[in-house]
């Protein structure tokens, strides 16, 4: 019985997991508020339908960007979208791109991509069908990334919270540069910054915090001191204080892998060539293209 069914059984059970192998003591918070396993230990991962040689048919990437009724879309989405096509295509891969909700309606459907990226979506972007489909798509060993605006998406599905890391969009300050912290070199998405990088953005305050309240391996925060118009965001949320204030992480989560940043706010960080390397990096480790959450 591998570590997935292992945690199942106990969870489902109710009974102590003090027997359960160290992969679920070392994420055991999460997987009581979500019910599955996800940390940064591959045992969390399925592979069901994973491919990692990408021999037989190019990568194929999906790019949704569907915003709910009665919310106004980012008014970087289309430059955004075109910016993101153009790097993957450079790369050799193959990309769709859509808003229409019909798009995430079918788990057989989502399997022919290798990842599926939420970018600046918004409110019930996706509805029960299209909720069933992703989670289908994730329990088979699929590739998430999330951006921006992806933590500001289907705020009462408990589980699409755990995705995000246990992290959703509470409110922002104002958008400003700030002076951004590398956590991993390694990582497919860090390797090629320093910490010198600035970037401008709306530095969302989270809540829940992942760094509390998930299991993440962190690769970019902003130092909160370089931010000079303040983190006081529309809600009152004060920022995080003496906490790190995460920008980017990932994790694996329920069977899949999931690589999330906050960045990805305005049509110039999309001219930024780091910050797009930044991105393929992720998709390209989410995807199994590159060695994942380093």
């Amino acid at each position: 019985m591998n570590t997935r069914k292992i945690v199942a059984f106990f969870l489902f059970a109710n009974l102590s997991l003090a027997t359960v192998p160290s992969i679920a003591q070392s994420n055991l918070a999460a997987m009581q508020k979500y019910g599955v396993c996800s940390g940064v230990d591959e045992s969390c991962y399925s592979g069901w339908f994973d491919r990692s040689s990408g021999d037989e048919a190019p990568w194929k990437i999906l790019i949704f960007y569907h915003v709910g009724a009665g919310v106004r879309p980012h008014a970087n989405r289309d430059y955004g979208v075109a910016a993101m096509t153009r790097a993957l295509e450079d790369k050799g891969y193959t990309v769709v791109s859509s808003e229409d909700p019909a798009t995430m309606q079918s788990g057989f459907g989502l399997r022919a991509f290798d990842a599926i990226v939420f970018f600046n979506t918004g409110r019930d972007a996706l509805d029960s069908l299209g909720q069933m489909a992703l989670r289908i798509y994730i329990e088979g060993g699929g590739g998430f990334v999330g951006i921006h605006n992806a933590f500001g998406t289907n705020f009462n599905w408990t589980w699409y919270e755990g995705l995000l890391g246990g992290a959703q969009l509470y409110d922002h300050g104002p958008f400003q540069p700030g002076k951004l912290r590398l956590h991993s070199n390694d990582d497919a998405s860090t390797s090629h910054l320093d910490d010198n990088l600035v970037w401008s953005d709306e530095f969302y305050n989270l809540r829940p915090d992942p760094l509390a309240d998930g299991d993440v391996r962190l690769l970019l925060s902003v130092d909160e001191k370089s931010m000079l118009k303040g983190t006081q965001g529309y809600f009152g949320h004060p920022g995080f204080g003496d906490r790190v204030h995460p920008v980017s992480w990932c994790h694996y989560y329920d069977g899949g892998r999931a690589w999330l940043t906050t960045l990805g706010h305005s049509e110039e960080i999309f001219d930024d060539a780091a910050f797009v390397q930044h991105v393929v990096g992720g998709i390209e480790s989410a995807m199994g293209k590159a060695a994942f959450c380093q």
